[in-house]
């Protein structure tokens, strides 16, 4: 069942608010703007306080994040919720950052325009498609022109995972899964050409950088809106997730996610299988829900470690 909250950020509304939609391993778009449009980092040393409450919040709130940029008047992330606490996250960070921000430029009121927006991505396979469109933003703003001055601007996730830079809180590792398809470990070459082939197909900013429309589930939407039931968790999974967790002494936090220790990726293994024998559920449905790739899981099911309930 969803992990649904009114958490606001601080941004009041006269309208009444729809429930976000969250839950353990949700993949989220997150994006706020500036009210008016204004700007909201005027300087390197507003974006690095806005990336130093980014980052040690991400685990205080057990996020992980795959992708961002900073522009001028607005903000993108790509988070994956491994507990469902992206509201908490979001306040705390924009609550915070706001704090900053009028004190340092002797203003008050509201910095972002409306509360963030947070769409949940229905589909594994758009994950990369919405990597680039975030990476891409600079160029579709016209920050800069091409993709080698991309790499030298230092506010998106591409300049870090070009240079090489693992700051600690942005998952280098998970995003090495996405892009070496072919078990190797080129993943960088991999995932540049996804760039390149973006940047070459152009319509920049229009829908996505190859025409296809991203597979987005707005948070906010009402309870008549809900996402289809493959996309959330059914209760039967949180059900075999808890039997799985009473049974091996394992929390269930643990389990979701990629904390690589034996027990917890036996205890994994355990709940791959069981939602794969007794929900008949897709492979792509079940990482989804763990927090983890399609490449793990089908690693997981392949792999001969024992039951964690067997003798």
């Amino acid at each position: 069942m969803l992990a649904r909250s009114g958490a606001e950020n601080e941004i009041s509304s006269a309208m009444p608010r729809g429930p976000r939609i969250d839950y353990p391993g949700a993949y989220h778009h997150v994006y706020a703007r500036g009210i008016e449009k204004r700007r909201i980092f005027l300087d390197d040393s507003d974006r690095g306080v806005f990336l130093g409450r980014l980052g040690p919040n991400l685990s205080k709130w057990h996020l992980r994040c795959l992708a961002w940029a900073l522009m001028p008047n607005h903000f993108h992330l790509l988070l994956i919720s491994d507990s469902g606490d992206l509201p908490s996250f979001m306040r705390c960070l924009l609550t915070g950052y706001s704090v900053y921000f009028n004190e340092r430029q002797k203003r008050v009121g509201h910095l972002f325009q409306n509360r963030y927006k947070s769409r949940v991505i229905s589909k594994e396979a758009y994950l990369r498609e919405v990597i680039r469109y975030i990476h891409l933003n600079p160029i579709r703003s016209g920050l800069v022109g091409t993709l080698k001055e991309l790499g030298k601007y230092p506010w998106t996730g591409n300049w870090q995972i070009m240079g090489g830079d693992d700051s600690g809180w942005m998952d280098l590792g998970l995003l090495q899964e996405f892009f070496s398809g072919d078990g190797g470990l080129n993943w960088k070459i991999h995932y540049h050409t996804l760039m390149e082939e973006g940047y070459r197909l152009s319509g920049l900013g229009k829908r996505g950088e190859t025409g296809i429309e991203l597979s987005f589930i707005d948070s906010s939407e009402s309870q008549e809106n809900r996402p289809p039931l493959e996309v959330r968790p059914p209760d039967k999974f949180f059900a075999i997730l808890a039997g799985v967790s009473a049974e091996t002494g394992i929390p269930a936090g643990k389990i979701l996610g990629r904390n690589r220790g034996y027990a917890e990726v036996h205890a994994r293994r355990d709940v791959l299988r069981a939602c794969r024998s007794e929900m008949k559920a897709p492979i792509s449905h079940i990482c989804r829900w763990l927090g983890i790739t399609e490449g793990c899981g089908g690693y997981l099911l392949r792999s001969s470690g024992p039951s964690s309930g067997s003798s």
